[in-house]
């Protein structure tokens, strides 16, 4: 009998190189979001070391100048911050839906691979037949053979 073939085998290996590239962009948009969260965490470290040093200079003594100055600056860091917070949360929401591809990526290659288990194993069944109706047929032909020969 001829080697299993699986027919939809070059379907399976496109689902499963497709599969690799979304998971590769998932992994990408991770790092990208871990660091976006590490540039947050500088921003809040920033506001807060500003903060310190601005109120230890104000409890020293400070013009109504460089506390305007203080206000202007800790005004933009909050805007980054929040800016920040916005970015982060597009990310999460973008690793979702990238998140959803490679789960669906997946279901694909998992459908496509039980389909391929089911047809090897009808090729193994089929192939088990045929070798048990080769083995009596030639059982068969060894006694015809053998009694033909008494005779």
């Amino acid at each position: 009998m001829k080697k299993f073939s699986f027919s939809l085998q070059k379907l399976l290996n496109y689902k499963e190189q497709l599969f690799d590239i979304e998971r590769n962009i998932l992994v990408d948009m991770r790092a990208a979001l871990i660091r976006m969260q590490e540039e947050l965490e500088g921003l809040r470290r920033e506001h807060d070391e500003r903060s310190a040093t601005f109120n230890h200079e104000a409890a020293r003594g400070t013009t109504a100048q460089q506390m305007e100055l203080h206000k202007m600056y800790m005004r933009i860091v909050d805007y980054n911050i929040e800016a920040k917070m916005a970015q982060i949360e597009l990310q999460n929401r973008a690793i979702d839906k990238q998140a959803d591809k490679v789960r669906e990526a997946k279901i694909e290659i998992s459908a496509l691979e039980n389909l391929k288990e089911r047809k090897l194993e009808e090729y193994n069944y089929m192939d088990a037949k045929a070798t048990e109706q080769f083995i009596e047929e030639f059982v068969s032909n060894a006694k015809a053979t053998a009694m033909a020969q008494q005779q």
